[in-house]
């Protein structure tokens, strides 16, 4: 087993992923969001990432600054120096992926990297990606997904040893068929929580897939989740999620421990 599927499948299970960070303290997708989403009992951060003009890739969701940081520029049409000074929500600046994983490593955080495919080459997305975690992300526990499967069936030529996961939306089930899709593609799927119920995690689970669900911001359904065997939770409130699988787990704890 390579160094990054082991240490990815070390995490924790559930594994608590803080989405874009912890959205709900800080600016999305910032060095602020992702160190209080290690604060607030994250395992692992999912971020979004998208190349600068010049090639480096950007820790942003969306194709321009306009919703985070009130400047319709796209961020593909700016340089690393020109982003770092753009300041989300006001206050913070916009990362690099390889600034993040050093982060990632200090604090003991896992981290999930979604691909978008909004970008203007797919192709040299994709490279950067492999490139870049290649370089700095050895020994961390790192997963990569997307939406798109031709970008994910290029990231595993270009490193067949760091984990894949396929990003699956309700839309996803009518464009291909899904099971097969995902297991061709990914240890994972990442899934919408209106798609995961107790006989998709099994058959999933039974095909050798791990199942994280996104995005899941109240107690009642990471409870639910929980319950039925998920191996990840991806929430925009990490101390939330934390509480209800903290939860979940003391209950499971203390039945077994009463039982003569």
């Amino acid at each position: 087993m390579s160094t990054w599927r082991q240490a990815y499948s070390a995490l924790p299970r559930p594994t608590l992923f803080g989405h874009r960070g912890s959205r709900t303290s800080a600016p999305e997708n910032t060095l602020a969001a992702f160190r209080i989403a290690a604060a607030d009992g994250a395992d692992a951060i999912e971020l979004d990432v998208r190349p600068s003009k010049d090639g480096e890739l950007m820790v942003m969701h969306d194709p321009t600054l306009e919703r985070t940081a009130s400047d319709p520029r796209a961020v593909h049409a700016l340089t690393v120096a020109e982003l770092a000074r753009v300041r989300v929500g006001g206050s913070e600046r916009v990362p690099t992926l390889a600034e993040t994983l050093t982060l990632c490593r200090e604090l003991g955080l896992g981290l999930n990297v979604e691909l978008k495919r909004d970008v203007p080459s797919r192709t040299r997305a994709v490279q950067s990606a492999a490139r870049t975690l290649k370089r700095s992300a050895v020994g961390l526990p790192v997963i990569v997904s997307s939406f798109d499967p031709l970008m994910l069936l290029a990231f595993r030529v270009l490193a067949p040893a760091i984990p894949t996961a396929l990003l699956v939306e309700p839309d996803s089930v009518a464009r291909y068929r899904l099971d097969r899709a995902a297991r061709y593609l990914g240890v994972a799927i990442h899934a919408d929580q209106k798609l995961v119920g107790s006989e998709a995690v099994a058959r999933w689970h039974a095909q050798g897939l791990r199942v994280a669900v996104w995005t899941v911001n109240d107690a009642a359904t990471v409870t639910e989740l929980c319950r039925i065997g998920v191996d990840g939770i991806i929430s925009d409130n990490p101390a939330m999620a934390r509480a209800a699988i903290d939860a979940v787990q003391g209950a499971g704890r203390s039945s077994s421990s009463s039982t003569p």
